[in-house]
């Protein structure tokens, strides 16, 4: 909202400078609406830059760069709308040059003025209670990024466990993150710390002096939320080492949404045939120059590992030599010599996954979803994380939370932190995060060079 009404302030300054003087109110009233949507639409870009993601919200490099490409990419789109849509019957040349100009300095100027206010925010004090060391990890991720608005208070840890030799959390003056016995008195405790937010541990949960203490704590006003619980609504994946089988149980037994499902199967279809029909004609020309670049075949087609372990054939457009997988090379390993001089470009501009039309409309693959694996990697994967076999559960797609979320998602070694985002997005499925990873999909093909 905030940067909604500064790019309005931006649009009535520009005006202001252009018509000052002007007899009447017809040129500015000529504005509000085409430049309404015009601002929506760069709302839109800006959250797919990720703008709105709180982890980039303070004014570093990255924010700054993110912003700077954000607004290339509103003015081309601003361009377009007004001279493939010439029925708003302005001539916004100067004035969207002028627009764009303004606002670009009123975001930052608000931005700092936000992210200034969010610093000193007061943030919600967080004990937690269970030694892990994705506890610690997690603290230090919130020490890294305060405007999340929970601050690590401190560690509460019963008096049998020796913490000499545990490496706790340093805030930023150097001070460690304190550990205090919670064996007794916990509500005093509470209260001496200000703590808000308690997040405790599975095996926490499962101690009943633990839980009677944690009862005690309730007229207190405290919020009590369990690690894995918390851990997913500040970084977006389940933290696989704490789960256990009792987890899929609780969030994934009965979990199909039947009329998601329905309406998903019905937009994969209506999308792969809106998509597929001018896609033919692309597809017609990009054979032609794979066959005279290179000797072989124009599709290369796998075997991979789909809904509830099925096998199917994946297509792509061909993009190395021919009997490349015999000449060496592994998955993930970057840039690969064995790539042709087309299928190079396919890459880049993600065209070679474009076959994978024909697998959604076969009902193999969604647009949405777990990337499939190789029979091979899912065999090894299978033996080397618990519950692989879980992201099976849902139908594997061209692209996922995973891909928008991780530099890299294709090497074996990333395999444990993909999972970890694909039970996200498993637990998590619905519409609305369908269409962010497809949003922030589009514009990753803008901000990335390829694969």
């Amino acid at each position: 909202m905030g940067d909604f009404i500064v790019l309005y302030g931006a649009l009535l300054a520009a005006l202001f400078m252009r018509y000052y003087g002007y007899e009447g109110l017809a040129p500015i009233k000529a504005h509000y609406v085409p430049f309404a949507i015009i601002f929506s639409v760069w709302l839109i870009v800006f959250g797919s830059f990720g703008l709105y993601d709180l982890k980039f919200m303070r004014n570093g490099k990255l924010f700054l760069y993110r912003l700077l490409r954000a607004v290339s990419i509103n003015f081309i789109l601003a361009i377009l709308f007004f001279y493939l849509l010439p029925f708003f019957q302005i001539e916004p040349r100067r004035n969207l040059f002028l627009i764009t100009i303004l606002g670009t300095i009123f975001l930052l100027s608000w931005r700092s003025l936000f992210n200034l206010a969010v610093v000193r925010t007061p943030s919600s004090r967080v004990l937690f209670i269970g030694i892990t060391k994705e506890a610690f990890d997690l603290a230090r991720f919130l020490l890294a990024h305060p405007q999340l608005g929970y601050q690590p208070a401190a560690f509460g840890i019963p008096d049998e466990i020796n913490t000499s030799s545990l490496p706790f959390p340093h805030a930023k003056n150097g001070s460690a993150i304190p550990h205090i016995n919670i064996s007794k008195n916990l509500p005093h405790i509470l209260t001496e710390q200000k703590i808000e937010t308690i997040v405790i541990t599975r095996d926490i949960k499962e101690n009943r002096i633990f839980v009677k203490m944690l009862f005690e704590a309730i007229p207190l006003g405290v919020s009590v939320v369990e690690f894995t619980t918390f851990h997913e609504m500040l970084t977006g994946k389940v933290p696989m080492s704490l789960i256990e089988e009792i987890w899929f149980i609780e969030n994934l037994i009965g979990s199909r949404r039947r009329i998601y499902e329905f309406f998903k199967r019905g937009l994969d279809i209506f999308l792969a045939t809106a998509v597929g029909i001018p896609a033919t004609i692309l597809t017609l020309f990009i054979i032609a120059a794979i066959k005279l670049d290179s000797k072989g075949s124009a599709f290369f087609i796998q075997r991979r590992i789909g809904k509830d372990g099925k096998t199917f054939l994946l297509m792509k457009f061909r993009s190395m030599v021919a009997y490349a997988e015999s000449m060496g090379g592994y998955k993930g390993e970057g840039r690969d010599p064995r790539h042709t001089r087309v299928g190079a470009f396919l890459r880049a501009t993600y065209l070679d996954e474009l076959p994978q039309i024909i697998n959604i409309l076969k009902g193999e693959m969604s647009f949405i979803g777990p990337r499939p694996e190789r029979p091979q990697y899912v065999e090894e994967l299978k033996k080397n994380i618990a519950f692989y076999e879980m992201r099976l559960l849902v139908p594997p797609g061209i692209t996922g939370w995973a891909q928008i979320n991780m530099e890299n998602d294709a090497s074996v070694e990333d395999a444990p932190e993909k999972m970890q985002y694909d039970l996200y997005y498993i637990k998590n499925r619905s519409f609305t995060l369908d269409l962010l990873i497809a949003i922030k999909t589009a514009f990753t093909l803008l901000q990335r060079h390829g694969r």
